[in-house]
């Protein structure tokens, strides 16, 4: 029992850890609204079932009779989640750079037929 707790108040931690940084991401425009919403709307499921994790257990429980499936079930979600979400960041920072790459090239090339 001392374990959930532990984990729970670890993954409440650091849900509120993500939301933060998702906002930062969001203010900073590399986010947009839906990508904002929808990694919001994981990191306050994985805060609901840390608070709550009687849900999963009465689940999981009667169904499989399985206590430890809380813990390898709660650990993989979240990374999964972190993986996902600061690949999809790298992604967008390098988007955001090819485009500026491709941009300055197209100018550079309208410049020089303007030149001659």
């Amino acid at each position: 029992m001392l374990i959930k707790i532990f984990f729970s108040i670890v993954s409440i931690f650091f849900s509120l850890l993500m939301i933060y940084v998702t906002v930062i991401n969001f203010k900073t425009k590399t986010l947009n609204k839906f990508e904002f919403i929808i990694w919001n709307f994981f990191w306050l499921g994985i805060i609901f079932l840390s608070i709550r994790p009687r849900f999963i257990d009465d689940y999981f429980l009667n169904t499989y009779k399985i206590e430890i499936f809380y813990l390898i079930a709660v650990l993989s979600i979240i990374f999964l989640l972190i993986f996902s979400y600061f690949n999809m960041l790298k992604i967008k920072i390098i988007e955001k750079k090819i485009n500026t790459v491709i941009r300055a090239e197209a100018l550079k090339k309208i410049i020089n037929k303007i030149e001659k």
